[in-house]
């Protein structure tokens, strides 16, 4: 006889159900074969009211408070094992995932700071030379005309 998992009162239906078989069998008699369209009317049947249910229970009260404070268990552990991880990692003089993160931002902030820096610089490089264009091009004018008049 198969093992019925231990459930209370599950033995004796199994025995019974075991019995009737075994006798309907040794009698000679078949078990009667469902139409097709039968099987499919209680398989959807069985679905619709199984779905149902677990619906039913997955929207209670007691199974949401259950799985919140699952998952604030497990933040929890994850949270505790994360620290013991860092400690470790810091009582052995090790960096850390939160040292490199730390040292990225610094340096990506450095960056941002030296592009703007330069970004000013190439400003400020750019009036330079276009001041120097401007006055050099009225200087080479002033130049040309002075050429000129030497040559009358």
């Amino acid at each position: 006889m198969p093992d019925s998992g231990g459930l209370p009162g599950f033995d004796p239906f199994m025995k019974f159900w075991t019995d009737m078989s075994a006798k309907m069998g040794a009698a000679g008699m078949a078990a009667p074969t469902p139409a097709p369209d039968m099987m499919a009317q209680m398989r959807k049947t069985f679905f619709g009211s199984m779905s149902e249910y677990a619906e039913e229970y997955m929207r209670s009260e007691q199974f949401l408070n259950g799985m919140k404070q699952a998952m604030d268990n497990s933040l929890t552990l994850k949270k505790q094992v994360n620290e013991f991880l860092q400690s470790g990692l810091q009582n052995a003089q090790m960096p850390s995932r939160a040292d490199t993160d730390h040292i990225v931002l610094l340096l990506r902030g450095m960056e941002d700071r030296l592009l703007t820096k330069m970004d000013k610089l190439t400003a400020r490089i750019d009036e330079l030379e276009a001041d120097r264009n401007g006055s050099n091009s009225s200087a080479s004018s002033t130049k040309a005309k002075a050429t000129a008049k030497r040559k009358r």
